[in-house]
C-alpha cells in the first residue's frame, strides 16, 4: 500500500486540481553570492541538503512532513524557509510566538534540547532571520517574515507582489522591532534563489491549483519557489505537496510516521494557540492532516507550470454520488460514480485580484460547458469569463460555493444550491470517490458478549484529547441504555519532551488495531490491542471482568519476523475448536500474496506463530472475515478480493491445524469491490455463515443491502433492501445475534449521526446505533434506532487492514 500510494499524486484524483497558469519568467536577477554571514552552517551535509520552502510556520509540519524528518534521519542537512511571518494582520509578537513554536517542534523532530543560535544573515542583499539548532546544526530555519494573506478571501500580499508588481515590506528582522525590509518580485526571486543554491533537493507546496482549494499563500509560495528554482544552474528534484485537501483523503502514513508527526505538530500547537489537544484527533482541521502526506515529484528543469487541465470528480460524500453533466442547456445532476467522461470536471482560474472570491469557472471536461447559477437554478451553458453567473468559489473544507454564494449540496436525492447555514453532510464534497469516509480499511465498532449475559454488546474505541491515548466504551442495543466507559487509557502529552510519547509499552490509538473475542475461554469477550513493540508485535489482553476491561497484560510478543507494518490484517476466532479465541496474522509475503499464521490461545498467553496456509495466490490486499464455512465445525475465514473490479470470495475451512482453501469460488460482477462493505454472520441458523453487503445506491442518497447465502459455494447476491436516507459513507455494518436464544440475525449499523457541520470541523457527528432484524428468508425488518453514543464518529475510526482494494 505504501509503495503504491505514499509520496505521489499519481493514484489520487487530487492531481486534477491542477490548472493552467502562465508565469512570466522575465526580469529574473542572477544569483548573487552569499554574504559571509550566510555561509553554510558547521554541519556535515555530505549526504545532501533538503531545502523546504513553505508559506506559514506550520505548513512544513502539517503537509510536508515526514518528508523532512525522513531526510534528517538519513543524515541530510535540512533547511526550512518560511516566507510568511505570523498571520494576516497579526502583530510582530505573534510572529515571534509562531517561531517559538516552530523551534520547539524542530528540536523535538531532531530529539535534542530546544536551544538555537539566532542571527540575521544576508541573501542577495536582503536580511533573513536564521536559526541553527545548537545540538544538531544540520537543522536550520530561515524566516523571511513577509506579511500573510487571508485564507478565505481578502488581500494577499504575496499574490499582489507576484501578479500585480506591488512591493511588500516584511516584519522586523530584529527582536526590538527594527530592520524590516522591502521586496519586489525580482528581489524576492533573487533572495530565494540564493537560499536554494545549496540544495540537493527541494520541497514546496502545490502551485497548480486554485484559491481557495488551497490557501492563496500556499499557492503563491509554491509558484515563487518553482520560478526561483528554475533559474538554478543545475537540475534538482522538487516535490510539490497538497495541503488542505489531504484532510479528506485516506491515511497514507505508517504508524511510526504518524505517531512521530503528531508529537512534532503537538509541540508546535502547544505554543501557537496553547492547545495541542486538537491534533490528536481527526475532527478539528490540524488533526486531519497529520496521518497524511500527498505530493508530486518533479524536477526544477521541468518546462514551466503544468498547463494540463486534469479532471476530477465532484462527489457528494453523504450520498457517494458524482456530479454529472446533463448537457448544454440542461441542469447538472447527481449519478452513481462510474468514471464516465460526463462526471469529469475542472476548475478554470479567472483573471482576478489575488484573494478575490468567485474567481473560478466549473467546467465539464467532456462538454467544455460551464455551470451557471440563475434564479431558476443551475444550468450548463457556454463558458463566459465575464459572466458573474458562472463565477464559483472553490473551498476545500468540504463545501463548494456557487456564483450566488449558496452552498452546493444534495436534498431529497437531487442536486441543490442552498443557504450556507445549518449545513449537514449532504453539503460535504470530495474530488474523488476515494475519501476518508469511503476508506474500506476502516473499522469503527466491535461486537461480543463482554458481560457474559448471553447477548452481544457494542464496543468502540474513542481517541482522547489529552494525548494519543484512547477510551473504550460499551453500549447495549437499547434505547434505555447509553454507553459506559470500560477502560480509560490516558497517555499524557508533554510538548517539551524529546523522547517519543508512545514508547514500547504504551498503547496509543494511531498504532493500535483491535480484536474482540473470548480469548481466555471464560464466557466473556475480551479486548485484544495489537501494537508495535521491540521491533516486533505485541498482543495486549484486556480481560473482561463483566463490568470493565482489566489492565492490559502482555499476551504474546513476536520477533521482528512479524510486524504491524507487514500484517495486512489480524483476525480473531476459535479456529482450533478448543473454546478459546485465537488470532490469525495475515502477513504479506515478499513475493506475492499472504501467509496465514496462527497464534493459538492458551488462555492468558498465546502460543508462538504457526503457519497454517501459504496463500500466495491471494492478493496482498485481500480482506478476511472470521466465519463458519462449509466443511468444518470450527471457525474459518472468508477472504474477499477485488478481481477486475468485482467482489471475489474464497473460503478457508479450518482442519484444526491448518486452513484448507477453496479459492475464488464466487465472483460477483454486480458488486464493485472497491465500494462495498461486507459483514458475515449466520442469518438463517443453519450453522454456516452468510454475508450482508452494503453498497451506495446510485439514484438516491440511500444504501443498498445485498444478502448472500453461505454454503460449499455461495449463492447469488440478492438485493434484500434499500435503506432510505442512510449514508453508505457514514455506516459500518456487522451481522450479530443480539441474544443467544434469537432465531434471526441483526444487521447492525454503527453510523455517523448527520449533525450540523462547522466550516472547519467538517467531520462532526456522534456515533449512533441502529439495526435491522433479518429473517430466515433473508428479508430485512423495520429499522430499530437505539440512538446516539458518547463521543464523535470520526474519532472512533481505526485501520483494520493495511492495503486497499485497488480500483
Amino acid at each position: 500500500m505504501r509503495g503504491s500510494r505514499r509520496g505521489t499524486w499519481a493514484k489520487t484524483t487530487w492531481l486534477s486540481l491542477a490548472w493552467a497558469w502562465c508565469v512570466c519568467l522575465a526580469a529574473l536577477l542572477p544569483i548573487r553570492a552569499h554574504a559571509a554571514t550566510a555561509s553554510t552552517a558547521p554541519a556535515d551535509c555530505r549526504a545532501g541538503t533538503l531545502v523546504t520552502v513553505v508559506a506559514h510556520l506550520d505548513d512544513d509540519l502539517l503537509f510536508v512532513n515526514p518528508g523532512i524528518s525522513d531526510k534528517l534521519d538519513a543524515g541530510w542537512c535540512i533547511t526550512t524557509v518560511h516566507l510568511v511571518g505570523g498571520a494576516n494582520g497579526a502583530k510582530f509578537d505573534y510572529v515571534l510566538l509562531r517561531e517559538t513554536g516552530t523551534k520547539l517542534a524542530y528540536a523535538r523532530m531532531a530529539g535534542v534540547a530546544d536551544r538555537w543560535q539566532e542571527s540575521t544573515v544576508t541573501f542577495a542583499g536582503k536580511p533573513v532571520h536564521r536559526l541553527v539548532l545548537s545540538q544538531q546544526p544540520r537543522v536550520k530555519l530561515l524566516e523571511l517574515r513577509l506579511p500573510g494573506g487571508g485564507v478565505r478571501g481578502g488581500k494577499v500580499p504575496l499574490g499582489l507582489l507576484w501578479d500585480r508588481g506591488q512591493t511588500l515590506t516584511s516584519y522586523p528582522m530584529n527582536a526590538d522591532g527594527t530592520a524590516p525590509t522591502t521586496y519586489d518580485r525580482a528581489s524576492l526571486i533573487a533572495t530565494l534563489r540564493a537560499i536554494l543554491s545549496d540544495a540537493t533537493e527541494i520541497y514546496t507546496l502545490n502551485p497548480d491549483t486554485v484559491a481557495f482549494i488551497e490557501h492563496p499563500d500556499h499557492i503563491y509560495a509554491a509558484r515563487i519557489t518553482r520560478v526561483a528554482a528554475q533559474g538554478l544552474p543545475r537540475n534538482l528534484p522538487i516535490g510539490y505537496h497538497v495541503t488542505y485537501p489531504t484532510g479528506g483523503l485516506p491515511k497514507n502514513l505508517d504508524t511510526a510516521e504518524t505517531l512521530r508527526k503528531r508529537d512534532v505538530v503537538g509541540s508546535y500547537f502547544a505554543v501557537d494557540g496553547n492547545d495541542a489537544g486538537h491534533v490528536f484527533g481527526e475532527y478539528m482541521w490540524d488533526g486531519n492532516w497529520v496521518a497524511r502526506r500527498y505530493w508530486r515529484a518533479g524536477h526544477t528543469n521541468d518546462a514551466g507550470p503544468d498547463f494540463q487541465l486534469r479532471p476530477f470528480q465532484l462527489v457528494n460524500e453523504y450520498s457517494s454520488r458524482c456530479l454529472a453533466s446533463g448537457g448544454t442547456g440542461s441542469a447538472p445532476r447527481l449519478d452513481a460514480c462510474s468514471g464516465d467522461a460526463s462526471q469529469n470536471w475542472f476548475w478554470k482560474q479567472l483573471p482576478a485580484t489575488p484573494g478575490e472570491k468567485n474567481d473560478a469557472l466549473l467546467v465539464n471536461a467532456s462538454t467544455h460547458a460551464c455551470i451557471a447559477e440563475r434564479d431558476s437554478g443551475l444550468v450548463e451553458t457556454a463558458c463566459d469569463l465575464t459572466s458573474a453567473s458562472q463565477r464559483w468559489t472553490p473551498w476545500d473544507f468540504g463545501f463548494v460555493y456557487t456564483p450566488l454564494n449558496h452552498c452546493l449540496g444534495e436534498k431529497n436525492g437531487a442536486l441543490t444550491a442552498g443557504r450556507c447555514s445549518l449545513l449537514t453532510a449532504e453539503y460535504r464534497w470530495s474530488p474523488s470517490p476515494e475519501t476518508v469516509w469511503t476508506d474500506t480499511r476502516q473499522e469503527g465498532a466491535l461486537y461480543g458478549d463482554v458481560r457474559g449475559a448471553g447477548r452481544d454488546s457494542t464496543v468502540y474505541v474513542q481517541r482522547r484529547k489529552d494525548g494519543p491515548g484512547f477510551n473504550v466504551w460499551v453500549a447495549e442495543m437499547s434505547r434505555m441504555d447509553q454507553a459506559d466507559p470500560w477502560y480509560l487509557n490516558a497517555v499524557p502529552f508533554d510538548p517539551q519532551a524529546t523522547a517519543p510519547t508512545c514508547q514500547a509499552d504504551t498503547l496509543c490509538f494511531d498504532s493500535a488495531r483491535f480484536l474482540l473475542a473470548d480469548f481466555d475461554g471464560d464466557g466473556r469477550a475480551d479486548l485484544m490491542v495489537v501494537t508495535p513493540r521491540n521491533g516486533g508485535t505485541a498482543f495486549w489482553l484486556l480481560r473482561s471482568a463483566g463490568t470493565h476491561f482489566e489492565a492490559p497484560r502482555l499476551w504474546l510478543q513476536t520477533s521482528d519476523a512479524w510486524t504491524p507494518d507487514t500484517a495486512q490484517q489480524y483476525v480473531a476466532g476459535d479456529f482450533n475448536g478448543d473454546g478459546r479465541a485465537d488470532v490469525v496474522i495475515a502477513q504479506k509475503r515478499k513475493d506475492a500474496g499472504l501467509d496465514l499464521w496462527m497464534l493459538a490461545s492458551a488462555g492468558l498467553v498465546g502460543h508462538a506463530p504457526a503457519l497454517w496456509l501459504e496463500a500466495s495466490t491471494l492478493d496482498a490486499g485481500a480482506r478476511f472475515l472470521p466465519a463458519r464455512v462449509a466443511g468444518s465445525p470450527r471457525a474459518g475465514l472468508i477472504a474477499m478480493e477485488n478481481l477486475n473490479g468485482a467482489l471475489a470470495l474464497s473460503q478457508l475451512a479450518s482442519t484444526g491445524s491448518a486452513f484448507a482453501a477453496s479459492y475464488r469460488t464466487n465472483v460477483y460482477p454486480q458488486l464493485r469491490a472497491a465500494s462495498v462493505k461486507v459483514a458475515a454472520g449466520d442469518i438463517d441458523g443453519d450453522g454456516i455463515d452468510d454475508l450482508a453487503v452494503l453498497e451506495p445506491r446510485g439514484d438516491s442518497a440511500s444504501t443498498r443491502v445485498f444478502t448472500i447465502k453461505g454454503g460449499k459455494v455461495f449463492r447469488p447476491a440478492h438485493e434484500a433492501a434499500t435503506l432510505r436516507d442512510t449514508s453508505y459513507a457514514d455506516s459500518l455494518p456487522a451481522l450479530i445475534r443480539r441474544d443467544e436464544h434469537d432465531n434471526h440475525a441483526t444487521l447492525m449499523l454503527f453510523k455517523r449521526a448527520n449533525a450540523l457541520l462547522k466550516e472547519f470541523y467538517y467531520t462532526g457527528g456522534a456515533p449512533s446505533l441502529s439495526g435491522y432484524d433479518i429473517d430466515a428468508s433473508f428479508r430485512l425488518g423495520p429499522v430499530q434506532i437505539w440512538g446516539e453514543l458518547p463521543g464523535l464518529f470520526s474519532e472512533s475510526l481505526w485501520l483494520k487492514t493495511l492495503a486497499y482494494w485497488q480500483r
